[in-house]
């Protein structure tokens, strides 16, 4: 985590924030000038923090080569690239007690809100009212919140929209409605403090056809031991897929270029542990001094006209020979992006659309050495040189009788960009576009879709 604060929305209203890079190098900075209260107070920006990831919370361990794991490791450059997570922690109420700040933090009618320094103060000393309980006065999350980004590429006019996944009941426990409500800066709540009651979080998975699997995971679980529950297999089982697909272009006519986004959001929950033996499944490999974590991929791509290559040895699995080359790709980051066809990477290494700096290059060519350069891929969470399947959820741990998914928990969506050089004479246009991921879930026997 590289930055938190609490935000408390007045009834239908909508905070809006930009995030940015300093300087070629530099963390990322938050920016808004919305009237919405924050705490801490945002006046104008605020800057990411590596708190989590340096110094006593180094991600490297002290060493011979420790000088240069720090300049790596412990870069303001790693606050750049990552996921965003916005929980709702509940509703204030209306009332004269310190902490029924409900009025306080609602807008008046000139669009600004009544009194922001009041919820400021209810976190600040020692008497403050939630510095004494946090919970104090919260009434449970009522959902209903909705989002949306767009990544804006200033220097070639660009903008990639999207919007964000929402899951619906993620805290319902009547019994501790505000135990959401966390100090600010503290990294709290996060995706292992689901709670639908009696001590339990209830997962609905829907099925290819039509149905609907019901699993149940131990509400606040959150130590790591690969042998006991966890609570943040609720939010993966949710995200359990075992393939991705989605389309490229790289129509060298279009000036067209492509970048998957490919987020894995409770990815660090499982590989940020002492030892690798200490990693939990689906996942494989913990996070290590060279700051990676990877997982081995299958890639398949087909262009419009279903030639077909592939990234990785044929393995006869009932399809046809795939004629593309050897090597197996990974993915080493919670928040990877794939950049597919690169003819030549951005400056600093990054990719072409995004600007990733820690890029998976794919290339979808042929053994024949032609490129195909528009079509469709598919992303396989599998070692294909070992037999069975080495990414598995499997939810006996914490249910009898628990189903086991394949896969990784991922989402994220393709992003790309044209560039047309003859939009009139003398005229340059750029576009670009968003589109969300598809994909297939299978249970450790049959297919759910």
């Amino acid at each position: 985590p590289v930055l938190d604060f609490n935000l408390y929305l007045s009834p239908f209203d909508v905070w809006t924030g930009r995030v940015f890079g300093t300087g070629a190098w530099g963390a990322a900075v938050l920016a808004t000038t919305d009237t919405s209260c924050t705490v801490p107070r945002i006046v104008s920006t605020l800057a990411f923090v590596d708190s989590q990831y340096t110094g006593a919370n180094r991600d490297w361990e002290p060493s011979s080569t420790a000088a240069s794991l720090a300049s790596l490791l412990g870069a303001l450059e790693r606050t750049r690239e990552g996921h965003v997570e916005i929980i709702e922690m509940g509703l204030l109420q209306t009332g004269p007690q310190p902490g029924q700040l409900a009025e306080e933090s609602t807008h008046s009618f000139n669009g600004i809100p009544v009194n922001c320094q009041a919820l400021v103060n209810a976190w600040s000393g020692d008497a403050g009212a939630w510095v004494v309980d946090s919970a104090a006065n919260i009434d449970p999350p009522s959902g209903g919140l909705l989002g949306a980004a767009q990544i804006v590429d200033v220097a070639n006019g660009t903008l990639h929209a999207y919007r964000a996944d929402a899951i619906e009941r993620f805290y319902s426990n009547s019994a501790a409605p505000g135990y959401l409500h966390r100090l600010p800066g503290s990294f709290a709540p996060d995706l292992g403090d689901a709670d639908n009651g009696g001590g339990q979080i209830e997962v609905s998975i829907l099925t290819g056809n039509g149905g609907v699997i019901t699993q149940t995971v131990p509400a606040r679980q959150k130590t790591r031991s690969t042998t006991a529950a966890y609570s943040y297999d609720a939010v993966s089982l949710l995200y359990m897929r075992d393939a991705i697909f989605n389309e490229y272009s790289t129509e060298p006519m279009l000036g067209a270029a492509s970048d998957w986004v490919v987020t894995m959001p409770t990815k660090g929950a499982y590989v940020d542990v002492a030892s690798a033996t200490e990693v939990r499944a689906p996942f494989t490999d913990a996070f290590g001094d060279d700051g990676r974590s990877c997982e081995l991929l299958h890639i398949d791509y087909w262009n419009r006209e279903e030639q077909w290559g592939s990234t990785t040895p044929w393995v006869p699995d009932g399809f046809p020979p795939p004629v593309g080359g050897p090597g197996i790709p990974t993915l080493c980051h919670s928040a990877p992006v794939i950049a597919i066809n690169p003819t030549a990477l951005a400056a600093g290494g990054a990719s072409a659309v995004l600007r990733s700096s820690y890029p998976l290059e794919v290339s979808t060519r042929l053994l024949t050495g032609s490129l195909l350069t528009a079509g469709s891929m598919r992303v396989v969470f599998d070692d294909p040189l070992q037999s069975g399947r080495q990414n598995v959820l499997d939810n006996a741990l914490n249910q009898t009788g628990g189903i086991a998914l394949e896969g990784l928990p991922v989402t994220g969506f393709w992003a790309v960009r044209y560039i047309n050089v003859n939009a009139s004479p003398g005229i340059l246009a750029n576009y670009g576009g968003a589109v969300g991921h598809r994909w297939s879930q299978r249970l450790a026997t049959p297919p759910l879709r």
